[in-house]
């Protein structure tokens, strides 16, 4: 396949449009933005490492306490639990694209140890902007043979690759550098939030498992993971949400199963978050 590196679609330049697949439990995503001002997404993290590939209109994100330059038809990774945010630099003067990935750390490393024929750890890749327009081609046919009705063999093989490229390529050839560890309590708390999604937790119910003050580890909470506990709350709640629409969930059941109030509570949290609504994430 000979796929040049632009993104020809059917969208209507006047709307917005959003497109959500999965693929051996990886979660792919087209977002598709009208013409118009600059926009922000909030801070935020995902439990996944996160592939980008953009295209069009250039953007910026927040990442590790620097702003980093995203150039249109540039590729982009951010490593699982790291506080980032994104926005648009500049008026979108044509419809602006960005293909998605999120994959489990467990693939990534198993197909590194794969590689290095031993075990080996969790890919470190030091710079989060990838300049690779050969990579970045091969990103597109794999998102687009994820999309279409390509066999499986072919999914499979593609996505392997890929993986594969990124890591001979891009990842820290030696050990990865030392990562920061949450304090434990912080760690307990993150576990908890995600073993329990759809439990209405209480700050004190938190503070209970930890031994530590509320007020303290709401503090200590903040300074190490870069959000508060309910805002992390949240963002597991969405991120959840995604897989379960993107794999043909009712939103009402999804909201339930997630842990909001109601339909139209998960519709304002996946709003403000993904910037679309969950009746617009739609399956393949």
């Amino acid at each position: 396949m000979n796929t040049e590196l632009s993104c020809a679609s059917s969208f209507k330049a006047d709307l917005s449009s959003i497109k959500a697949w999965t693929f051996q439990d990886s979660l792919f995503e087209l977002y598709q933005y009208a013409p118009g001002p600059p926009e922000v997404l909030p801070k935020h993290s995902h439990d996944e490492y996160q592939f980008c590939l953009s295209f069009e209109a250039p953007g910026e994100y927040w990442y590790q306490g620097s702003r980093l330059p995203v150039p249109p038809t540039s590729l982009s990774l951010i490593h699982p639990g790291e506080i980032h945010a994104a926005r648009d630099v500049e008026d979108r003067l044509s419809v602006a694209t960005f293909r998605m990935l999120y994959v489990a750390p467990a693939l990534l490393e198993n197909v590194a140890t794969t590689i290095a024929a031993h075990p080996a750890p969790l890919p470190f890749f030091a710079s989060p902007i990838v300049l690779d327009p050969s990579l970045a081609r091969q990103f597109l046919e794999l998102h687009l043979a994820t999309e279409t009705a390509a066999s499986t063999l072919e999914q499979e093989s593609q996505l392997l690759s890929v993986l594969t490229q990124f890591i001979l390529r891009h990842a820290e050839p030696l050990s990865p550098k030392p990562v920061k560890q949450a304090p434990l309590q912080v760690q307990r708390v993150r576990e908890y939030l995600r073993e329990n999604l759809s439990e209405n937790v209480s700050l004190d119910r938190l503070a209970q498992i930890t031994d530590l003050n509320p007020y303290y580890l709401h503090r200590v909470f903040c300074r190490a993971v870069g959000i508060p506990p309910h805002r992390y709350q949240t963002q597991l709640r969405i991120d959840r949400a995604k897989l379960l629409l993107a794999q043909g969930g009712s939103i009402a059941d999804v909201a339930a199963a997630v842990g909001f109030a109601d339909q139209s509570h998960l519709t304002r949290q996946f709003k403000s978050l993904v910037r679309f609504t969950p009746g617009s994430y739609v399956s393949r």
